[in-house]
């Protein structure tokens, strides 16, 4: 009989150890509780000095300039003018993109503003633009791409930037300026490219 009081005992004590009641039991995880893992980049570019594994980057690329390389002229005002191939890797989570492309040496001088470009998209092919994405006016008076154009004997650092917007952009009847400024001021992220060229 009291073999069987005390195995019932031990029973009773395991029935309550795995209740929920007794407060001993984990509760399943809060959504804030969840845990991300950042991608590894292929190559290990951008790996912790401590080891702990790499995370890629928001880059900009061309295949016609490596960068801080000079751009071809095809893509200036001395050849057919069109914009160059960019591709991009490492986009952050975003609503959308937008390219703005200057030149610092000449006052920020603004020689391409694209945007609504779907964070989906990872490349842009040399005089193109993708679908659904809005060029705006540039310092030159037209609407899209004018390359580099330096005065003879300057050779200009032109800057391409490419941005990632958590919100989509309200532009309807906003200037270049205002669309660069809200651009510039709601970015989460920034991927930046330069190249030269020179006349």
């Amino acid at each position: 009989m009291r073999r069987a009081l005390l195995l019932l005992s031990s029973v009773g004590l395991l029935a309550g150890a795995c209740s929920s009641e007794d407060g001993r039991v984990l509760p399943p995880p809060r959504p804030d509780q969840t845990t991300t893992t950042a991608t590894t980049a292929p190559d290990g570019a951008g790996a912790s000095s401590e080891g702990q594994g790499a995370v890629e980057v928001f880059s900009l690329f061309s295949d016609a300039f490596a960068g801080g390389g000079w751009i071809p002229q095809e893509h200036t005002c001395d050849g057919a003018d069109v914009s160059p191939p960019l591709s991009w890797a490492s986009t952050p989570p975003a609503a959308e993109l937008a390219i703005v492309v200057r030149d610092p040496s000449a006052d920020g001088f603004v020689h391409w503003v694209v945007t609504g470009i779907d964070p989906l998209v990872q490349g842009i092919g040399a005089g193109g633009v993708p679908e659904g994405a809005v060029e705006h006016e540039n310092d030159f008076g037209t609407v899209g791409w004018r390359g580099p154009c330096p005065p003879e004997g300057e050779v200009h650092t032109y800057e391409l930037a490419l941005y990632a917007l958590p919100e989509p952009l309200v532009v309807d009847d906003a200037t270049t300026d205002d669309v660069i400024a809200q651009v510039e001021g709601a970015a989460s992220a920034v991927a930046v490219l330069t190249g030269t060229y020179g006349r």
